[in-house]
């Protein structure tokens, strides 16, 4: 299953842009985010978990929209 995420974007109310067309694939497996203090590690992983919103753009997970499923049923 890969997580797919096409032009994110996140501005914060105070105008620090955090997320700026963000674009990547990540395949099943061992990932790493690595980058400089206010790169938007942070922001990016808030807004994979639905912590906050996205200003823009989409983040899928299999046939899952992250964005606009957040709650999904899981069955056992």
């Amino acid at each position: 299953m890969q997580l797919i995420i096409t032009n994110l974007n996140k501005t914060y109310d105070n105008g620090v842009q955090a997320l700026k067309d963000v674009s990547l694939t990540i395949n099943q497996g061992m990932f790493g985010l690595l980058g400089p203090n206010g790169a938007g590690k942070s922001s990016l992983m808030r807004t994979i978990a639905t912590l906050q919103e996205a200003d823009s753009g989409s983040i899928s997970l299999g046939d899952i929209n992250v964005l606009t499923q957040k709650k999904m049923s899981v069955k056992h």
